[in-house]
C-alpha cells in the first residue's frame, strides 16, 4: 500500500497554495498569450484532434472490415475436405466436390474469391472454377501471401489480381498434415467500398502500403501513386511480385514536407486533380496536414489529408477554446489529487486495520490450533474408552451368562450324584443293568452340562476383526444359544423368521452375535412389567441392505434422540450401564451397516439392524 500522505504537502499548506495559485496564474497568462500569438498553431492543433478523430472512425472501419474476414482462412483450413485433396486430386469428382464447397463458402461469407494452393503454389480449387478467369492451374507462388503462408503464419497482402486486374485485400493460411505444411488456403476481399462513402470535401483518404504506394483513395488520380520516390531495388521487388501489374507507380508532386510527429505531417502538394465527376483541371499548390495511422496486425496504413484552409478562419475561437480547455485541465486535476489524497488517507486506515485483523487472525489461529490438539487427544482417548467399553459390555453379559450357566447347571449336578450312588448300590448288589443305565443318564447328563457351557467359551472368544460371509442363521443360532437360558428364565418368546439359512451378509460372526444378545436383552427388560413377552424379528431388504428388526411390546421409547449416547439408559439401577447400544451401534458402523431405533405404531419400539449382503456361497 501507498504511504500516508506528508501533511508538508496538503494543499491546505498557505505557502504552497499561495505557489500553485501563481503558477497556474503564469500558466493561463502563458496560453493566452500563445492563443493570441500562435492562433494558427492552435487552430491546426483542433484540426488536428478532428482528423485524427476522423482518421480513428476511418481505421476502425477498415480494420472491422478486414477483421471479418482475416480469421476465415484458418477456419477453412481446418475442414478435412481441404487436405484430402493436397497436393493433388485423386479424381476430378473430388475437385469439383472442393470446388462446389468453396464455391458455396464464399457465397456464405461475402467474399470475392477463395481459393486453395498446394505447396508449390499451385492452384487446386476456387470459387470460381466456373468462371472464364477460375484461378485453378494457376501458379501464385511469387505472392508473399503464400510464401508467408508457407512459413506457418497467417498472411494478409493487398494486390491487384493477376487475372481479375481488380484491386483486392488477400487473406491466407496454411494447411497442415501430419504437423507439416501441405497447402494454403486464400481468401479475396473487395477493397472498393471502403473508400466510396466519404464525403467530406475538405479531407481526402488514403491508405497505403509498406512502400507508401496509394490504393485507395478518395481522389481517383492518386491511385497507384507513391507518396515518395521509389529506389530501383523497391520498384524490381514490386515488379516481381506482380503486385501493381504494369502500373507505373510515379510519385506524387510534393513540394514541401514538415514532420509535426512520428505520424504527422504538414505538406504542400502541387499537382493537377480532377474534382469527382467533372473534368480534368489545372490546379495550384495546396497545403494539408497529413496525419498517418498503421492498421494493427497489417502492414498498411491509413492517411488523411485535410485542407488547412479553414484553419485561419478558426484562430480566435481556437485561442478560446484552447483558454477553455486550459481551466478544465486544471479542475481535472484538481479533482484527481484530491481523490488521490483521498484515496492515500483510505489506504491508510486499511493498512492499519488490515493489522488489527492480522493480529486477530493470529490469536485465533493459535486458539484453534491448541484446541485441535485437545481434541485430537480426546479422540484418542474415546477411542481406548470404546474398545474398553466393548470389553466390559462383554464381560457384563459373560457375568450374565455365568449366573444363568450355574442355575442349569445345578439340576444337573443334582442328578448326576443322584445316578452315581444309586449306581455304587446296584454295583454292590451285583445288578449290572441298573448300573449300566444309570452310567447312560450320567453321560446325557454331562453331554448336556457341555451344551449349556459351550456358548460361554464361544462368546469369550476373541473376534478376528475381519469381514466375512456368514449366514444369518448362524448369528441368531449362536445368540440364543447365549440367551435360551436366560429368555426361558423369564419367559420370553422370540418368533424368528423362516428363510434365514438362505440369507448371507458381510460380517464377523462373534460381533453380530453379541449386537443380537444386546438387542434381543433390550428387548426382554423393555417388556419385565408385562405378563406376556414377546419379541417379534421380522426381515426386509433392499438394494444393499438385509434389515433384521427387533421388536418389543414394551412401552416404547422416551428420547429417540438419545437411544445411542453412551451411559444413557431407562433401566432400573443394576440392570445395566447404558453401553449396550452404543457399543452395538459402533460394531455395526464398523461392518459398514446402519442400525437404527423407532416407535412401532402400535406400541413398542422397533430396532433395525441392516446388514451389507454378500453373494451366497456355491
Amino acid at each position: 500500500m501507498s504511504t500516508p500522505l506528508n501533511p508538508s504537502l496538503r494543499l491546505d499548506s498557505p505557502i504552497l497554495r499561495v505557489g500553485i495559485l501563481l503558477t497556474l496564474c503564469l500558466l493561463l497568462g502563458l496560453i493566452v498569450w500563445q492563443a493570441a500569438f500562435f492562433s494558427r498553431s492552435q487552430a491546426l492543433s483542433e484540426l488536428e484532434r478532428k482528423v485524427d478523430a476522423d482518421l480513428t472512425r476511418y481505421l476502425i472501419s477498415v480494420q472491422q472490415k478486414l477483421d471479418r474476414y482475416k480469421d476465415l482462412p484458418q477456419l477453412l483450413s481446418t475442414f478435412s475436405d481441404m487436405a484430402s485433396i493436397l497436393p493433388y486430386p485423386e479424381t476430378e469428382a473430388e475437385r469439383l466436390r472442393v470446388n462446389q464447397m468453396l464455391e458455396q463458402m464464399n457465397r456464405i461469407l461475402g467474399a470475392t474469391d477463395t481459393y486453395l494452393m498446394n505447396s508449390e503454389g499451385l492452384t487446386i480449387a476456387a470459387s470460381n472454377w466456373g468462371l472464364p478467369h477460375s484461378f485453378v492451374g494457376g501458379n501464385f507462388s511469387f505472392r508473399p501471401y503464400f510464401q508467408i503462408a508457407m512459413q506457418g503464419r497467417a498472411g494478409q497482402y493487398f494486390a491487384l489480381g493477376t487475372t481479375s486486374l481488380q484491386r483486392g485485400y488477400f487473406f491466407t493460411y496454411p494447411i497442415y498434415a501430419e504437423d507439416e505444411i501441405v497447402g494454403v488456403v486464400a481468401l479475396k476481399i473487395d477493397v472498393n467500398d471502403v473508400e466510396d462513402y466519404w464525403s467530406d470535401p475538405l479531407q481526402d483518404i488514403l491508405v497505403t502500403d509498406e512502400d507508401e504506394v496509394i490504393f485507395v483513395s478518395t481522389r481517383p488520380e492518386w491511385k497507384f501513386r507513391t507518396l515518395r520516390p521509389l529506389s530501383a531495388a523497391d520498384l524490381q521487388r514490386i515488379q516481381a511480385s506482380q503486385r501493381y501489374i504494369n502500373q507505373t507507380l510515379e510519385p506524387l508532386a510534393l513540394t514541401q514536407r514538415v514532420s509535426l510527429s512520428a505520424h504527422k505531417q504538414i505538406i504542400e502538394l502541387l499537382e493537377p486533380s480532377a474534382t469527382r465527376g467533372q473534368a480534368m483541371e489545372a490546379r495550384g499548390a495546396e497545403s494539408y496536414l497529413k496525419m498517418t495511422r498503421a492498421i494493427p496486425d497489417t502492414d498498411l496504413q491509413v492517411s488523411i489529408l485535410a485542407n488547412l484552409r479553414p484553419v485561419e478562419q478558426k484562430m480566435v475561437l481556437a485561442a478560446l477554446q484552447a483558454a477553455l480547455v486550459y481551466l478544465l485541465i486544471c479542475l481535472s486535476a484538481w479533482i484527481v489529487w484530491s481523490r488521490y489524497r483521498l484515496r492515500l488517507e483510505r489506504e491508510a486506515y486499511q493498512l492499519r486495520e488490515h493489522r488489527a485483523l492480522e493480529s486477530r487472525v493470529e490469536e485465533r489461529t493459535r486458539d484453534l490450533r491448541e484446541t485441535n490438539e485437545r481434541l485430537l487427544e480426546e479422540i484418542q482417548r474415546h477411542e481406548n474408552t470404546q474398545n474398553e467399553l466393548i470389553q466390559t459390555a462383554k464381560m457384563a453379559v459373560l457375568g450374565q451368562m455365568a449366573a444363568g450357566i450355574n442355575h442349569e447347571l445345578n439340576q444337573p449336578l443334582t442328578a448326576i450324584r443322584h445316578y452315581a450312588d444309586n449306581a455304587r448300590e446296584f454295583l454292590e448288589r451285583n445288578r449290572l443293568q441298573p448300573v449300566s443305565e444309570n452310567l447312560q443318564e450320567i453321560s446325557a447328563l454331562t453331554e448336556r452340562m457341555a451344551k449349556i457351557i459351550h456358548p460361554l467359551k464361544e462368546f469369550s472368544r476373541k473376534s478376528a476383526g475381519e469381514n466375512e460371509i456368514l449366514c444369518l442363521k448362524a448369528v441368531r443360532d449362536g445368540a440364543m444359544s447365549i440367551l435360551s437360558g436366560r429368555l426361558r428364565k423369564e419367559e420370553v418368546e422370540v418368533s424368528w423368521p423362516e428363510r434365514l439359512e438362505e440369507v448371507y451378509v458381510l460380517g464377523d460372526t462373534l460381533r453380530l452375535e453379541q449386537v443380537f444378545v444386546n438387542l434381543l436383552t433390550n428387548a426382554s427388560h423393555a417388556m419385565d412389567a408385562l405378563p406376556t413377552k414377546r419379541i417379534e424379528v421380522h426381515l426386509s431388504e433392499d438394494a444393499e441392505y438385509y434389515w433384521v428388526h427387533f421388536r418389543d411390546f414394551g412401552q416404547g421409547i422416551q428420547e429417540l434422540e438419545r437411544i445411542f449416547e453412551p451411559f444413557y439408559t431407562t433401566k432400573a439401577v443394576g440392570q445395566g450401564l447404558g453401553l449396550g447400544l452404543p457399543i452395538s451401534q459402533r460394531i455395526v458402523n464398523s461392518l459398514q451397516g446402519e442400525l437404527r431405533a423407532i416407535n412401532h405404531p402400535e406400541g413398542g419400539a422397533v430396532f433395525s439392524l441392516g446388514l451389507r449382503k454378500a453373494v451366497m456361497p456355491e
